[in-house]
């Protein structure tokens, strides 16, 4: 089931809500919300992976022509050079990936429960507070989820592409 992101919370008439229900609620919330931050986590863990294997090959392409600086054909040089750009294109989009952004967690603190008075508050109220602060929590998370998973796409396309490019950036330098 599919929520919709643009719920007015105060529209609700929470005293409907009985307790039951909003723990039900509750729980589907945190439940959803924690697969979100898994989602996340996984995009993190294969955009590592996969800086694991661009990081050296660029690093490679890099040591190579800084040792044979001045002795490369042009045709080497070109394909380097297409390639270089495609993984530092790569290497970027991955950076923006693994960088941190805040994702909340979706659960309180004690001190979020024992300022003012919201701690004498009966356990269907609590429910219904954390409701709408897991929502808002599982927007956030959503939007960092689907802007991780564009950046991967375009990462894995480039990284697909870069060796095709590079070899007609190769082609074309022989025949310059």
């Amino acid at each position: 089931m599919q929520a919709n992101a643009n719920i007015d919370f105060s529209t609700i008439d929470w005293h409907s809500v009985s307790e039951e229900k909003a723990k039900f609620i509750y729980n589907e919330a945190i439940e959803h919300h924690q697969g979100i931050i898994a989602n996340n986590n996984r995009i993190s863990d294969k955009a590592l992976g996969m800086l694991s294997f661009t990081m050296p090959v660029m690093a490679a392409l890099v040591g190579y022509f800084a040792i044979s600086w001045g002795n490369v054909a042009p045709s080497l040089f070109l394909a380097a050079v297409s390639a270089c750009v495609f993984l530092f294109g790569i290497l970027f989009l991955l950076l923006l990936i693994i960088i941190p952004r805040g994702i909340n967690e979706g659960a309180g603190s004690p001190s979020a429960y024992f300022t003012d008075d919201y701690y004498k508050r009966n356990m269907r109220e609590l429910y219904v507070g954390n409701i709408v602060n897991i929502q808002s929590s599982i927007a956030i998370a959503r939007k960092v989820m689907k802007k991780r998973g564009l950046y991967f796409k375009i990462a894995v396309i480039l990284c697909a592409v870069f060796p095709a490019v590079s070899f007609l950036a190769f082609l074309f330098g022989l025949r310059c």
